[in-house]
């Protein structure tokens, strides 16, 4: 099933326990963030709701969920894995990892797992990290998959390459805690 991605003033404020007039106030006073449809309607992004909600320690109703993004780590390297699962683990931010060794598994993993962001060495056996991340961006389904590409052969135009088929940035091994948690960040995905 589908998670629901934006919510009306209406549906936001059974949420929160209150009129929908008062959603529209909070909108105006700036205390949660809205956009506006091209017809003027005013809707709130899930995300935004939901920090809203914690924000405001205001219960989260069930169908809510908090559902955990779902994160693909695609490398040869165990101690690479290793570590960028410890990270996520070690978070409060709900995760649902999966691992693949080479780029066929990647794929089939893209495919079944349907993971929301991909770590993807580019120096892999079989398939590379250009031609999976190729086929992720170039596949409609999966389109929308963001790619954290890494690499332990940093130069600037394998970063270059990588970035210009669609993944959101290339690391530079080894990293740190703090390149995986700014590499999230862009991806949309904040660490508690």
């Amino acid at each position: 099933m589908e998670t629901k991605q934006s919510f009306s003033t209406s549906e936001v404020a059974k949420y929160c326990h209150v009129t929908a007039d008062t959603i529209r106030k909070w909108a105006e006073a700036g205390r949660i963030r809205v956009f506006k449809t091209p017809g003027g309607h005013r809707r709130i992004r899930r995300e935004d709701l939901l920090k809203f909600l914690q924000e405001n320690e205001i219960p989260i109703h069930e169908d809510l969920g908090t559902s955990d993004v779902k994160i693909l780590i695609v490398d040869d390297e165990k101690a690479v894995v290793s570590v960028i699962r410890r990270f996520l683990e070690r978070s409060q931010t709900g995760f649902e990892i999966e691992v693949a060794m080479d780029g066929f598994d990647a794929g089939h993993l893209v495919a079944t797992f349907k993971p929301d962001i991909v770590f993807l060495d580019l120096r892999l056996p079989g398939m590379d990290g250009f031609e999976v991340t190729r086929r992720i961006k170039s596949d409609p389904q999966h389109a929308g998959t963001k790619i954290i590409a890494m690499t332990g052969y940093y130069e600037g135009e394998v970063a270059q390459r990588v970035v210009e088929l669609g993944a959101l940035l290339c690391l530079q091994k080894p990293f740190t805690p703090d390149d995986l948690r700014r590499a999230l960040a862009k991806a949309g995905v904040e660490i508690h």
